[in-house]
């Protein structure tokens, strides 16, 4: 009797479609709703969404600092359009469009306020800020 030494056709077969069904779920795991290049792309919007907003944050907040700085003598201590959208811009290198758009609608300082929207990797991120400093996500009641 021969002894012979090899893989058998029906070996080749199995190993073959064990392949393909590791593929096949590779395949499933990258794409379609909830496959990782879908989460990655949905991740990366996040990011975008979340920096435009820490952008406008950070220069929101450096207005308020040199507000309350006693011994600050420059002009950017003052809430308005220019030293709004300035110093976003100079906080975040990749804020690509910051506009500040000021209400004039309302009576008290409390409640007077900008549209402050920055713009990152295509991503657009809008918060409204006071003249008194409150920064939220909607914009203040006119009667407050």
């Amino acid at each position: 009797m021969k002894n012979n030494k090899g893989i058998t056709l029906i070996a080749l077969v199995i190993t073959i479609i064990v392949l393909l069904i590791l593929a096949g779920v590779s395949i499933a795991m990258l794409t379609g709703q909830n496959g990782i290049l879908t989460q990655a792309n949905t991740a990366k919007v996040n990011t975008s969404k979340a920096e435009a907003e820490e952008a406008i944050k950070l220069g929101l907040n450096e207005i308020l600092a040199n507000k309350m700085d006693p011994t600050y003598t420059g002009s950017q201590n003052v809430f308005n359009q220019s030293n709004i959208e300035t110093l976003i811009k100079s906080n975040n290198s990749n804020v690509t469009e910051v506009t500040a758009k000021p209400d004039n609608t309302t009576e008290s300082e409390e409640t007077k306020y900008y549209e402050v929207t920055a713009t990152v990797n295509g991503q657009t991120a809008t918060l409204f800020v006071t003249t008194a400093g409150a920064i939220s996500t909607t914009a203040p009641s006119v009667g407050g």
